[in-house]
């Protein structure tokens, strides 16, 4: 038999033991969180450095486009300019038959 004494030591155990119960469920709960949390944080964080790279690629894009319309220009201007004699290495389109 369990005296009297037991029952009133086991009792306000049981209620420090439910407590301390509680406490280590609500500190696994705080972990799973703050694990979330700081997962969320670095997604987030890469998400805005991967943007960032992506407007120095269009700088990139941009510089080459740059260069080849500056490419372009050079070209229309020899072709345009009549006191040019380097047309002579290029075919000028027309054609000459000679037949002896």
């Amino acid at each position: 038999m369990i005296r009297p004494v037991e029952i009133a030591d086991s009792l306000s155990k049981a209620e420090l033991a439910s407590k301390l119960n509680q406490i280590k469920k609500a500190s696994a709960e705080m972990d799973q969180r703050q694990a979330t949390s700081s997962l969320k944080e670095k997604t987030s964080a890469e998400a805005g450095r991967t943007q960032e790279s992506g407007k120095s690629d269009l700088l990139i894009i941009t510089k080459d486009k740059q260069e080849q319309e500056s490419k372009k220009r050079e070209r229309r201007k020899k072709d345009e300019d009549p006191d040019n004699d380097s047309d002579d290495d290029r075919p000028t389109g027309e054609h000459l038959d000679v037949k002896a």
